[in-house]
């Protein structure tokens, strides 16, 4: 009997979201809640990718420290410009090809970030962490590039219809079949949790499971489906504006202070001993925490060399950052909060049994070379 795997990774399909959903991917009755890990996909891919923590893999936020070779160099001249055009979309699509033809392969976007201040900062996915080589550790890529068994994948390239309408068309030619899909993280972003098009999507996931099942049946195949996530996302109570904290201080940035301005984070690199004491004594009663040693060491985000801020704010679950360099207006549901929220859960569900041990988003790379052996010693 011919067998063969299909992954499909939904960006910020929680648990609960999933779990709360009647009847949702009825076919995948073995199921684990996988812990996430602190920040945003730019950290929670790799870790799914190479079974390793941030600060080992060396990917945590989207954007970090500047390095002598950042593909903003030279940005700070953009400071000449006037306001109106370092805002404009002219810009920002000129500037997005420049870093591209700088060399960065992997996902990013300029969001709201100030132009001149892009200076200040560097891109820590500079490849494609969906390729063999594309991480600076061994990953799922590699293993699959290795193992002889065919393999395809789409990721956030293409469409989520043509991503989908590919792995039904390729099932029968591939053994190894990976799908991508942020559609959802962005539904949810727009919606929430308990809007109309996220309700659509999970019907569309559920009719994919649905069909890639009855084709098995029908066609006598042992076909391994495996769903899975890279966090989940909290509903949006409120919104904080930092900025406007930080604005009345004696200190500023970036003359005092470098600062980077999550959607649940505030991130500093400090020029002066009294703006970190200024800085924080402004946020003493705003909804957050500052993250100590412990917080980073937990989280596997502890980097020696500060990277990605010496000291970094994390907004408490439900609290939107408005305005951030993110964006500057309020959405529905965010992510990125305290991993141990219970609606920032992951989650890997499958119609093969999971290892119990399985319960972390580091533990799915290992899991799914396990099955990839299986397979392919099947095969043989």
């Amino acid at each position: 009997m011919k067998r063969r795997m299909v992954v499909l990774l939904v960006d910020a399909l929680g648990w609960n979201l999933a779990s709360a959903a009647p009847g949702f991917a009825a076919p995948l009755e073995h199921r684990r809640k996988l812990d996430t890990v602190l920040g945003f996909s730019s950290g929670a891919l790799p870790t799914l990718f190479t079974g390793r923590m941030p600060c080992e893999h060396g990917r945590f936020l989207m954007y970090r420290r500047r390095s002598a070779d950042s593909p903003f160099r030279g940005f700070g001249a953009l400071r000449a410009l006037p306001k109106r055009l370092q805002s404009s979309g002219m810009l920002s699509r000129a500037l997005t090809r420049l870093v591209r033809r700088r060399g960065v392969r992997g996902y990013f976007n300029l969001y709201e970030v100030p132009r001149p201040i892009l200076a200040e900062f560097d891109l820590a996915e500079r490849a494609d962490v969906f390729s063999p080589g594309g991480l600076p550790l061994p990953s799922l890529w590699d293993t699959l590039e290795k193992s002889g068994v065919p393999w395809a994948h789409r990721d956030w390239r293409t469409p989520e219809q043509d991503n989908l309408a590919w792995l039904e068309r390729e099932l029968e030619s591939t053994e190894f079949l990976f799908v991508y899909t942020a559609d959802l993280d962005a539904q949810l972003h727009h919606e929430g949790s308990r809007g109309s098009g996220v309700r659509e999507s999970l019907s569309r996931y559920d009719a994919v499971v649905g069909r890639l099942t009855e084709r098995a049946k029908r066609s006598g195949e042992d076909l391994w489906i495996y769903l899975l996530s890279d966090h989940g996302m909290v509903d949006v109570a409120r919104t904080e504006d930092v900025m406007a904290r930080l604005a009345g201080l004696a200190v500023g940035w970036p003359r005092d202070y470098v600062a980077f301005f999550d959607s649940t984070m505030a991130r500093f690199w400090w020029r002066r001993r009294a703006a970190r004491e200024s800085v924080r004594a402004a946020l003493e009663g705003a909804p957050g925490r500052w993250l100590d040693a412990g917080d980073l060491d937990r989280e596997g985000t502890r980097f020696a060399d500060a990277a990605y801020g010496e000291d970094l704010f994390l907004l408490d679950p439900g609290v939107l950052m408005v305005p951030s360099f993110m964006g500057t207006s309020p959405l529905a549901a965010m992510h990125g909060y305290d991993p141990s929220h219970p609606d920032m859960a992951a989650l890997l569900w499958s119609n093969r049994p999971i290892p119990r041990e399985v319960g972390h988003l580091r533990d799915v790379r290992g899991f799914l070379e396990s099955e990839l052996d299986a397979l392919t010693g099947s095969a043989a």
